[in-house]
């Protein structure tokens, strides 16, 4: 089985760099890594693109113009040009741990997707996962300084939540997944014809995805507890869910499992 990793990335060159390097330590063989760019400006480009080759596995790139936040479509973009049969899906600001990506293939079954999540590191931390050389010590050291007390509160509501979709309780885009960090097989993702890039804006495309692999069958299992990551700090971003300009579009009713401006044109 080849293992395809897909990065998304927009004008966070360092931190990208950091999470390659982390992949670099994994103790499970990365086959190739597919990065794709939502439109960084030409001189965080050729940064990022000078150090491609001082890794040990084959990196890719794919870069879309920049017209707003489009991370559906940059998704579907690696996903069309990776070349694995399993997808590991991650942000740049994510820095798998060394067994983290063994976790994955090797729990990894057709017709599932495999959930994780991440803890976040302070900005101090992140400063020192960005300037120090990568090491499996330096991410042991992070690791013992992240906020990890979440992981087993979200475990268990992952758990709750496939509990509660077997008796049809469950909301429709749970139990989710978070787009920085899961895994499944390409066969699945091309069963909902990947990401939904009429989402445009931040907000929900995580979740559309999640509720349409729900829909066509593909069932959930928790890798929170699995498949250590650490998440570098950085300012926020984002508006709550419901201030998202895809509210809207998501709350929808006349919902598809394979979506119509996804990896193949409908």
């Amino acid at each position: 089985m080849k293992t395809s990793v897909i990065v998304t990335v927009y004008d966070r060159p360092a931190m990208l760099i950091a999470c390659l390097r982390a992949l670099a330590l994994s103790s499970e063989r990365v086959d190739e890594v597919v990065v794709s760019d939502d439109g960084s400006s030409e001189d965080n480009v050729r940064r990022m693109r000078s150090v491609f080759q001082d890794f040990p596995f084959p990196v890719r790139y794919v870069w879309q113009e920049d017209r707003g936040y489009r991370l559906a479509a940059a998704r579907n973009n690696a996903l069309r040009q990776a070349s694995g049969d399993y997808i590991i899906s991650l942000d740049c600001d994510i820095l798998l741990m060394p067994d983290a990506l063994r976790a994955h293939t090797r729990l990894g079954r057709p017709g599932w997707f495999l959930a994780a999540n991440r803890s976040g590191l302070a900005q101090a931390e992140t400063q020192m996962a960005l300037q120090q050389a990568m090491s499996p010590r330096l991410l042991e050291v992070l690791w013992q300084n992240a906020a990890r007390g979440h992981l087993r509160r979200a475990h268990r509501q992952f758990q709750r939540n496939v509990w509660l979709r077997r008796f049809g309780l469950a909301r429709r885009y749970k139990p989710k997944i978070l787009g920085c960090h899961f895994s499944i097989f390409r066969e699945d993702i091309e069963r909902v014809n990947g990401f939904d890039e009429a989402y445009v804006g931040w907000g929900h495309e995580d979740d559309d995805f999640a509720m349409r692999l729900h829909m066509a069958g593909v069932r959930g299992k928790s890798l929170i507890l699995e498949a250590p990551a650490l998440h570098l700090w950085h300012p926020a971003t984002e508006a709550g869910p419901t201030t998202s300009p895809n509210q809207g579009y998501f709350q929808r009713r006349n919902v598809t499992a394979f979506c119509a401006q996804g990896l193949k044109p409908v």
